[in-house]
């Protein structure tokens, strides 16, 4: 069960953004703001502020990102519980961290589905670019901003 509760998890932590950068570019054309958890997976519509457009690829490999980091989080947080001696008040508490973090991504995913764009094609929900060749071939400067949860 932890196998598929790590990478749901993970999933939260990306659509989320809890951690990423928003990238802006400025030039001569109107461009999207894209969004990574590390790796770009979200861009806005240019046509609805309440449309976004995901990056499957971007998805799976920020997923695999995440659980990799809570995996090891999990493993340290494990590792501890086995030093201290009272080990039934921190399960509980663990898992009452990780039922929080269960509803957490169920209510992002709830969100996101909302505001997703219609349809999978190129330049919609199923889109793979270079950030930095695209930029240059429209003549645009891109930059990226570390953000904390911002939605």
């Amino acid at each position: 069960m932890k196998y598929l509760i790590i990478p749901y998890i993970g999933l939260g932590l990306v659509l989320s953004i809890a951690i990423g950068i928003e990238y802006h570019c400025t030039g001569p054309e109107m461009f999207p703001a894209y969004y990574g958890s590390p790796f770009i997976f979200k861009q806005e519509s240019l046509a609805s502020s309440m449309e976004y457009y995901y990056s499957i690829s971007g998805l799976v490999l920020n997923i695999a990102v995440w659980s990799i980091l809570l995996s090891f989080t999990r493993s340290a947080i494990r590792a501890l519980v086995e030093k201290t001696g009272n080990r039934k008040t921190i399960r509980m508490i663990y898992q009452g961290v990780v039922g929080a973090l269960i509803l957490f991504t169920t209510m992002n995913i709830a969100m996101d589905s909302v505001m997703m764009g219609r349809g999978f094609k190129k330049g919609l929900n199923y889109w793979y670019m270079d950030l930095d060749k695209e930029a240059k071939d429209w003549g645009m400067e891109c930059e990226g901003e570390w953000i904390i949860f911002v939605k």
